[in-house]
């Protein structure tokens, strides 16, 4: 069976902000960084560039989407791109209609300095002032005012000299700029309706929400748009004030035409909403809340119609507005969704789904004749999401689940004929695996079930088979559900891509916390089999931005020890990294893992273990997957004997071995060491070379145990005596004179 998923009975119990067991902290997450966002800020060159974005209107009713698959219009065009043209440009500075890129203006009076050597007299005269139009080009529409301005230098003429001189001032207040506005064309994707009327793909004409499958609690389908404190970039809208508040995200529809309705045609707009989910945010606070306007379009104004205050976790609930006043039955009417909420991380959760516009409806209209899927699944294999390819193919079908329960949920009020199945294909052009696995007939009306999908079992007996591919494989399996009639086919399958390569893993690859030791000397530990043995060479992990509210140590400052245990009872260190290691947080895009080698590659059989010890009490926030439940694999020590962990989920932490090929190859390595010391090991000195330490820099020694054992002003090239040192491990730090760690490295002792 496939490992099990947090229980929503359990889940629905709640937990509440930061949760703290015996020395362990589960947290909610700071970011998660959108590519687009860091590329986008490459790309502009310094240039101040604005987009205007058209969308085509909806024009055909009912309207629904339940964030099966992303409909928002994703706002990360530049120039150059498909559809992206140059329309206007706005130029800060213009004197009497002309803009020229060379003008450069004073907002102060300049002169002209005549002087006649003969007569050893200076006469002053102010130059010709102009009218000067100023526009701030910072931001669109560009807004501008008139000021009088000077030329922005001074002229010394002296009569006895043949031409004048021209002093440019240093710092002129108006210098010409400009604001390159384009326009991109509309998304030329579209979306079929269950009536088989096509129409555009985008519905949002924003894209601040996250559409995911990872945060909610049984949703009624796959998908939804989750509200929260973090912008469209993945970042906070204010993470420097902790406890900023305002409103957070958007989803504001396209144009939707209701010209041709009126009141008599019972328009309905009906949405599910849940507090909450899977976040760990639990701070219930009253003004936190989530809302819904309507557009006006003659008098250019949006009224709030609905909302609902910030509440404990609760399953999904459906609300139904209607639209009867003839301001809103216009051809270019709207709708949008927004939360209040704290505005330093991923606080204050609201995940929307199944939104349905229509006509004829009433105010109990709740049906959907839909069956759909529920969650994202991962693998078809026995309790791993991914294993290594040599070992993989030596047993294939000892690795694959002998099945899988998919969950779905029939939110019909009638009882539905329901069958549902499994295609499965190697990504290299291999052949079609195609199974119907079950069926379910009756009494399901507004239940959820799960469905159970055969793999390894009978009557499917099915195997990746690792013929179809060399050194690691690529499998694209889809489930399949069908149940006639059915509003919504993108709902009715669940596809994935299971990766069997260099790595075993337990997690599904998303983290919705991060989790964390607070305790110097801790370790923490992963378990893992194998069928044999295998050569071990890096450990990789996931480490995501931490929401630490003040006075919580930054874990930027977080140091470890890469290590790897035979045993836990007792602990038994197959391996210990002498270099230290410091978790790197990746900018460039959510759950990107970093890889952490080994100091040399070593040889694993059977159990062992992979983790850390870490060197101070800072919590590092390793990447937490809360979907997929392997508690049992995780131990941790803050001090004595190891234990299990406190929380269901997985680690982001994945074992990498020796291989033929590495799909990892190629992406960003971690971050060199920035410290070197040497004699090392070291008997009686040793010195520390850190080239970015500069004169306030302090040099700190710890043992093994986070406790400092030497401190003094850091000198370049100058040794240090290490007879006061009793054998054994230490850290080495260089701290900025205002305490921020510069770099740290392991050093050892031997007599």
């Amino acid at each position: 069976m496939n490992p099990d998923r947090l229980l929503p009975a359990i889940a629905l119990a709640g937990f509440t902000g930061h949760l703290l067991a015996q020395g362990e902290v589960l947290v909610p997450l700071d970011a998660r960084p959108v590519p687009e966002a860091l590329d986008s800020q490459r790309k502009s060159d310094g240039l101040n560039t604005h987009f205007i974005y058209q969308n085509a209107p909806q024009t055909v009713l009912p309207i629904i989407d339940d964030f099966s698959v992303n409909r928002t219009r994703r706002r990360w065009a530049q120039p150059g791109d498909a559809g992206v043209s140059l329309t206007e440009t706005s130029y800060r500075l213009e004197v009497a209609g002309v803009s020229t890129p060379d003008m450069v203006f004073s907002d102060d009076t300049t002169f002209l300095y005549t002087t006649d050597t003969a007569l050893d007299t200076t006469v002053r005269s102010a130059l010709p002032s102009v009218s000067l139009t100023v526009r701030d080009v910072t931001a669109y529409p560009v807004t501008g005012q008139t000021v009088t301005a000077w030329p922005a230098y001074s002229v010394f003429d002296t009569v006895q000299s043949p031409s004048p001189d021209t002093l440019d001032l240093l710092s002129p207040e108006y210098i010409q700029d400009s604001l390159l506005v384009y326009t991109v064309a509309a998304d030329a994707a579209t979306y079929t309706n269950a009536d088989g009327s096509v129409v555009p793909l985008v519905l949002w004409e924003d894209d601040d929400v996250y559409i995911n499958g990872n945060y909610p609690i049984e949703p009624p389908s796959i998908g939804v748009a989750t509200f929260d404190g973090l912008s469209r970039t993945g970042y906070p809208y204010n993470y420097p004030q902790y406890s900023s508040y305002g409103i957070a995200d958007r989803l504001t529809s396209v144009p939707i035409d209701l010209a041709g309705y009126d009141p008599s045609d019972s328009l309905y707009l009906s949405f599910f909403f849940q507090p909450q989910g899977l976040s760990g945010d639990g701070n219930v606070q009253p003004q936190d809340s989530l809302v819904l306007e309507f557009y006006a379009p003659d008098e250019q104004f949006w009224y709030r119609v609905w909302s609902t205050p910030y509440r404990p976790l609760q399953p999904f609930e459906q609300v139904l507005v209607p639209i009867k006043l003839t301001k809103f039955l216009k051809s270019d009417f709207q709708f949008r969704f927004l939360n209040y909420a704290t505005l330093s991380g991923s606080f204050d959760h609201w995940h929307l789904d199944y939104v349905r516009l229509g006509a004829q409806r009433t105010f109990d209209d709740t049906r959907l004749i839909d069956v759909a899927y529920m969650y994202p699944e991962t693998s078809l294999l026995e309790t791993y999401a991914s294993v290594t390819f040599s070992k993989f193919a030596q047993a294939p079908q000892s690795y694959m689940a002998q099945s899988i329960q998919a969950q779905q949920r029939n939110l019909d009020s009638q009882d539905r004929f329901i069958t549902y199945g499994m295609l499965a294909r190697e990504e290299n052009a291999g052949p079609l695996s195609a199974f119907t696995n079950g069926l379910n007939p009756s009494n399901n009306a507004g239940q959820i079930f799960s469905s159970n999908h055969p793999v390894a079992g009978a009557p499917n007996n099915f195997t990746y088979d690792p013929a179809l591919s060399t050194d690691a494989a690529f499998w694209r399996v889809k489930l399949w559900t069908n149940a006639t009639p059915d509003i919504n086919r993108y709902n009715d399958t669940v596809t994935f891509v299971q990766e069997i390569s260099n790595y075993m893993a337990y997690d599904d690859g998303s983290a919705e916390m991060g989790y964390g030791l607070n305790a110097s000397g801790a370790r923490l530990a992963y378990r893992f089999d194998l069928v044999g043995g295998d050569s071990l060479r890096a450990v990789r992990m996931y480490f995501n931005p931490q929401a630490n509210p003040p006075p919580q140590q930054n874990p930027l400052n977080g140091s470890f020890l890469i290590t790897v245990w035979s045993s836990l009872t007792p602990p038994t260190v197959l391996h210990q990294n002498f270099t230290f290691s410091t978790p790197e947080y990746r900018l460039d895009g959510i759950d990107r893992f970093v890889e952490y080698p080994l100091d040399s590659t070593i040889w694993v059989e059977n159990t062992f273990y992979i983790g850390w010890t870490q060197t101070n009490a800072v919590p590092m926030n390793i990447g937490f997957d809360r979907n997929r439940n392997n508690r049992n694999k995780i131990f941790y020590s803050t001090s004595g004997s190891f234990a299990n962990t406190s929380f269901e989920g997985s680690l982001m932490m994945r074992p990498v071995f020796v291989a033929g090929y590495d799909p990892f190859a190629g992406l960003e390595e971690h971050s060199p060491r920035a410290v070197t010391i040497y004699p090392n090991p070291a008997r009686e000195a040793f010195t520390v070379e850190c080239p970015s330490a500069d004169g306030t820099a302090e040099l700190r020694v710890f043992d093994a145990m986070g406790r400092s054992v030497l401190q003094e002003p850091y000198r370049a090239g100058g040794a240090l005596s290490a007879t006061a040192l009793t054998p054994g491990i230490y850290i080495v730090r260089v701290e900025g004179g205002d305490g921020a760690l510069i770099a740290q490295e392991r050093l050892l002792i031997q007599r």
